[in-house]
């Protein structure tokens, strides 16, 4: 009775196909066929799309942004120093005064120049500076990550007008720095672009 019961309430809820609106779906069979130059039982060879990491690009927003916050701190025994940013055509260097620490300045201005640049899947570990008095050179030696995708070699003009020559002109116009030359390393050697 019960069972009876159940089967009448069932069949009061299912209607006519065609009066619901729903159709019997029936399994299609595709009917593509590949293209001549595709061998038969093999899929196509188009190239490979990865996803960028979100983890990088949250660490690279979350170092900008506080980059720029740093510049609204005024230090305790500030001195100002132009840095020098591309310009959004990829033509010339504007400057925009800052303070930073009289204290180690220049290594001051170099972080803030490193942590504000932001290259698309170029993910840097470090990097170290050192000056060299005698020549009066500054040398940044650069650290790619292992897990980068990018390599310093694959920077297009505008990247590395952005990264490198923004250090450079930012160092060398600085006066009371007395920096003559600017050089670059990858872990050590040269850097060759």
């Amino acid at each position: 009775m019960i069972s009876l019961a159940l089967l009448a309430l069932l069949g009061g809820c299912v209607e006519n196909e065609a009066e619901s609106g729903i159709a019997a779906s029936t399994p299609t069979q595709s009917t593509a066929s590949p293209s001549p130059s595709e061998p038969l039982g093999k899929e196509s060879s188009g190239p490979m799309v990865t996803l960028p990491d979100p983890t990088n690009e949250l660490v690279a927003a979350n170092r900008l942004m506080q980059a720029k916050a740093r510049r609204l701190v005024v230090p305790a025994d500030p001195v100002a120093v132009d840095l020098y940013t591309l310009d959004d055509r990829c033509e010339g260097y504007q400057t925009e005064p800052i303070q930073v620490p009289r204290q180690q300045s220049m290594e001051n201005t170099v972080a803030l120049i490193m942590a504000e640049q932001v290259t698309p899947e170029l993910t840097l570990s470090g990097y170290r500076t050192s000056f060299n008095p005698e020549t009066n050179t500054v040398t940044i030696d650069l650290r790619v990550a292992r897990d980068s995708r990018r390599v310093l070699q694959s920077l297009s003009v505008c990247e590395q007008k952005a990264l490198l020559g923004s250090l450079r002109e930012t160092l060398i116009n600085q006066p009371d720095w007395r920096i003559e030359a600017v050089t670059f390393t990858n872990r050590g050697n040269p850097l060759v672009l």
